[in-house]
């Protein structure tokens, strides 16, 4: 029986039984909050599947490709007031498989001159031992 009970807590520590997907997923959104704020576009992409597949769905138009959806915050942010303060807000984040999960949420920026806001959709997915955001539909 002991040694049994020595096996068990073995393969427990071998294989990190402490890790849960959602707060893995949660992180993603903090680092990208976090990079946002400190003004880092670059840090907040890492967030998102590198890859010409992942796609952004906003203001009803669909980008594809990460190094379109880079070039495009970086136009429309420009500057560290136009990035404003970003608030990220989970509603829910629902594990669709052991590798793909869907997170529903708010976000909000605050800036000098407005204050605007909106909701988003991702999905999530565990690509090469990693969890990346590989579709992101945000609006209003």
């Amino acid at each position: 029986m002991f040694k049994k009970a020595i096996s068990v807590l073995l393969l427990c520590l071998a294989f990190n039984v402490n890790a849960v997907p959602t707060d893995e997923i949660a992180n993603i959104l903090a680092e990208q909050e976090a990079a946002w704020n400190r003004g880092d576009i670059d840090g907040y992409m890492k967030g998102y599947w590198n890859n010409e597949k992942m796609r952004f769905v906003s203001n009803g138009k669909f980008r594809y490709g990460w190094v379109e959806t880079l070039a495009a915050y970086k136009k429309h942010y420009p500057d560290k007031a136009t990035l404003g303060t970003l608030t990220f807000t989970i509603k829910e984040t629902k594990m669709l498989s052991n590798y793909a999960a869907i997170v529903v949420g708010r976000w909000s920026l605050e800036r000098a001159k407005d204050n605007p806001n909106g909701v988003f959709t991702l999905l999530v997915e565990k690509i090469d031992d990693r969890w990346v955001i590989t579709h992101d539909h945000t609006s209003d």
